[in-house]
């Protein structure tokens, strides 16, 4: 038994060890000559140039109906590859390199590093010879494997992008979301969502872009954060000596998270949940807003800290549901004093229809804003913020 249990830490143990790197390439060929026998049987042997061992062909075959053709080949240690002929004269190549050693997965590592892969489309651009027109290649390799940290992510508007992410700190799975903290070396520690980027320790320009320091008065105002748990302008709204501030987070293992882990975020703030002259409260802030617009209080500033894309009701068991950003505004006017104003966060200038879709939702209430666009450093995008003065009825 003690054998057994042995013989299984030694396979997880190789098992962590081990992953792939996948390179793409493709090459624009000749319309003229692509589907010639000439070309073809060059296809054939490209395997031979992209493994350094045996390379074995496994399957030649048609893809649909339309004279798409597919190749595939293994090498001796697994890893594969697949070309893909299309009939509009382009050629893919898809190779996945398994990797023994999860360390030559990292940045710069050898050997599946830029001028690899550089060598590598030029080797193969060669074989094909007068057939190619143009070729193209993804110059780093997609990454994968069980004993590293997961890097990519992805845009607005859904390109992909890579982050330097070394470790993840801390993960856990909420009630309401997954939260990870993972450790970048150019951005610090960033708090990651269900794995979209909220903050990072570089990202102080963030919250004071939101707050308007330096334009904004908050000193003895009433203020309420709804949301913010990573305690960011919680942290920067009591150095301006506020009379007090309210900030409603619904899931408060973000406030745990963040309280230990994003130290130049929130500093020691949120080591006691309520001091002389605020308090954290763990609540729904929608139900906060509905409270606080019954019991009559008002507020002069009200900063919206939530995420961009509320969790889903029937998921995750809200008792209410978010139809358009304009609930949580609406609600906000309503407990906001005359003259007050509404600071939110937006989106990346990449996601085009949040953005429009908020923008069209503040106009629809006849208020106006101002929106300031600024470079967050960990979101590796444009993001927009906004602020909204109370101008309509509140009375109701």
């Amino acid at each position: 038994m003690h054998s057994s249990r042995f013989a299984t830490t030694l396979y997880q143990e190789e098992v962590l060890k081990m992953g792939t790197a996948t390179v793409m390439m493709c090459f624009t060929l000749k319309k003229e000559t692509f589907d010639s026998e000439e070309a073809h049987a060059l296809y054939h042997t490209i395997p031979g140039i992209c493994f350094h061992g045996n390379a074995e062909l496994q399957t030649v075959c048609d893809c649909g109906e339309k004279g798409d053709k597919m190749i595939t080949a293994t090498s001796d240690d697994g890893s594969h590859i697949v070309i893909h002929l299309y009939h509009f004269a382009y050629l893919t190549v898809d190779i996945t390199f398994v990797v023994d050693d999860a360390k030559y997965l990292k940045p710069l590592s050898e050997p599946y590093h830029l001028e690899f892969i550089k060598e590598l489309e030029r080797s193969v651009s060669e074989h094909l010879n007068d057939f190619v027109e143009d070729c193209k290649s993804l110059c780093c390799p997609i990454r994968r494997a069980p004993g590293i940290t997961w890097t990519y992510g992805y845009t607005g508007d859904e390109r992909l992008l890579e982050t330097d992410y070394e470790e993840i700190l801390y993960e856990t799975q909420s009630k309401w979301q997954n939260i990870k903290i993972a450790r970048s070396r150019e951005f610090g520690n960033v708090l990651l969502l269900d794995d979209d980027i909220m903050l990072g320790e570089s990202d102080l320009i963030y919250t004071e872009t939101l707050l308007g320091i330096g334009k904004n008065d908050f000193k003895n105002k009433h203020i309420l954060i709804l949301g913010g748990g990573d305690g960011g302008v919680l942290h920067e709204l009591l150095k301006q000596s506020p009379a007090n501030i309210l900030m409603a987070e619904i899931d408060e293992e973000v406030v745990i998270a963040c309280d230990k882990y994003l130290k130049k975020v929130c500093g020691d703030t949120m080591k006691k949940r309520e001091g002389t002259n605020y308090k954290i409260k763990i609540c729904d802030c929608v139900q906060e807003l509905k409270d606080t617009l019954e019991s009559g209080r008002k507020y002069d500033y009200i900063i919206n800290d939530l995420t961009e894309f509320s969790v889903d009701k029937n998921q995750y068991g809200f008792s209410y549901q978010f139809e358009t950003s304009c609930v949580i505004l609406e609600l906000s006017m309503k407990v906001l004093q005359p003259g007050g104003k509404y600071l939110a966060r937006g989106n990346c200038l990449s996601a085009r229809n949040y953005i429009k879709r908020f923008e069209k939702d503040v106009r629809a209430l006849g208020l106006e804003f101002t929106r300031t666009d600024l470079h967050v450093p960990s979101f590796k995008e444009t993001y927009c913020l906004y602020e909204v003065r109370n101008q309509i009825n509140t009375d109701g």
